[in-house]
């Protein structure tokens, strides 16, 4: 018995054949295993992700018996409308004709590295995550490389499988321009504009689409990372992303990183997605950014967030990398998207800290959540986390964050 996955991506109708009983089907969270322990957090980003030969094996598994599947799947993780990207693809293609597999071939010329390459294959066949190139060829626009795509890696496991299932879905806009059509034109545009450019062609026919990482350049060229409400797009401003990592002395809050902590920057992401689609049943037919329920919008939960205190981060990297007025000794007291955000990372990352300083939202996530997954976060690793800054050091030139 046969049945179909069948998606359009890349402007093309793909399908993947599964053989139920017979061969395994996509998307198991297999490899890339929920990891409720503190191996992730403890680590520098050389260490904790996964071998490039587990990789190798991971795309062999579920590559047997499905001789389109790779080809299928590099349409999907390089799907580009950009002219330049169009160009560099065709010359990848051509370049790579008489190899044994042409779609890896042209997958490891796109990330200009075999390890990017192979990792963000297996982590889209089993994780349903597309990590790519922005669609803005600029200059500008500094590129992810292998290592950022090991801490994603590392991120992602982090996230029970059935969450990220639920980032899967997506929001149906078959109908978007019969709701919309009694309103202004401005606003109409306004709504059109939410969607990422990709839109149309990446949304599967099952009504999911991948969660999608992407380098882009942020809000004043200084945010982070951002997610648009109804999204599961995660658009970094990687200069900025990579002050977390560790090696780096930073003034302003007096440390050196001594493990990478550009994980909870991802986690904290990570969980605005969790935010947008936590109550959406994936059937509803219209579902748009302006009308749907989240889970900072509703009432009740609303006051469990207002009512939770924020713990204080080991090394108050809240602090460092959300230079917001909203910031108060430590504790995030602002925007209610960016507050419960905040507390599932913690819940996640220093789990220990927010169940003292905020037992019923703690409570909360643990039932309502993470059906009643716990963690080991940040506070049980064996080794400091953060160096203090010698007086050379403080006064010396060195990085700012925040600012």
């Amino acid at each position: 018995m046969t049945r179909l996955l069948v998606f359009p991506a890349a402007s093309v109708l793909l399908s993947f054949p599964v053989m139920v009983g017979a061969q395994e089907p996509l998307f198991q969270n297999r490899f890339f295993t929920l990891s409720q322990g503190n191996e992730l957090l403890c680590a520098t980003s050389e260490q904790q992700f996964l071998p490039s030969e587990q990789l190798a094996g991971i795309i062999r598994f579920y590559e047997q018996g499905h001789p389109n599947l790779r080809q299928q799947a590099v349409a999907v993780l390089t799907d580009h409308k950009a002219a330049e990207h169009l160009a560099d693809l065709a010359d990848y293609r051509e370049d790579c004709a008489d190899k044994a597999s042409v779609d890896l071939c042209i997958l490891e010329k796109y990330w200009g590295d075999k390890d990017a390459a192979w990792r963000t294959l297996a982590l889209f066949y089993d994780t349903r995550t597309v990590i790519k190139h922005s669609e803005d060829y600029r200059y500008q626009v500094k590129r992810f490389e292998a290592d950022h795509i090991r801490a994603f890696e590392k991120a992602i496991r982090k996230i029970p499988a059935f969450l990220r299932q639920n980032i899967s879905k997506a929001k149906p806009v078959e109908n978007l321009d019969q709701e919309i059509a009694g309103k202004p034109t401005a606003m109409q545009e306004l709504i059109r504009d939410a969607y990422q450019e990709d839109y149309n062609t990446s949304i599967w026919q099952d009504h999911t689409h991948p969660l999608t990482f992407t380098p882009g350049i942020g809000f004043r060229s200084q945010t982070v990372a951002q997610v648009f409400s109804g999204q599961n797009l995660i658009v970094f401003t990687v200069k900025e992303f990579d002050k977390g990592k560790e090696g780096g002395v930073y003034r302003d809050i007096g440390v050196q990183y001594l493990v990478d902590f550009r994980l909870p920057i991802v986690v904290h992401e990570i969980a605005h997605t969790i935010d947008n689609f936590h109550f959406w049943n994936g059937e509803d037919d219209l579902y748009f950014f302006y009308k749907y329920h989240k889970i900072s919008n509703d009432e009740q939960i609303m006051k469990i967030i207002a009512e939770a205190k924020l713990a204080l981060w080991p090394s108050k990297w809240f602090e460092a990398f959300e230079y917001l007025p909203e910031i108060n000794d430590g504790r995030y007291d602002g925007n209610t998207q960016e507050k419960l955000a905040e507390l599932v990372a913690q819940y996640i990352l220093i789990p220990e800290r927010l169940q003292q300083s905020a037992p019923a939202a703690y409570q909360w996530l643990r039932q309502e959540v993470f059906r009643g997954i716990e963690y080991r976060g940040y506070d049980t690793c064996p080794t400091p986390l953060t160096k203090p800054l010698s007086w050379w050091q403080r006064h010396a030139s060195g990085k700012l964050l925040g600012r």
